[in-house]
């Protein structure tokens, strides 16, 4: 865990790298052949994003 002087920021930058990734796994699934596992991972990029769940960042 990592302690943080302002969870709340450190958070929102967390769910901003997920939603990139999220959007980068879209991306990918337009152009490769693995269209299921791409999609399946932008799914999972974005909600997790959504939840705002991260188990290291302390308060």
């Amino acid at each position: 865990m990592f302690q943080v002087r302002d969870p709340q920021k450190a958070l929102r930058a967390i769910a901003l790298f997920r939603y990139t990734m999220a959007l980068l796994f879209l991306g990918l699934a337009l152009f490769r052949p693995e269209k299921p596992l791409f999609l399946g991972l932008a799914l999972l990029a974005f909600l997790m994003a959504r939840s705002g769940y991260c188990p290291l960042v302390r308060k």
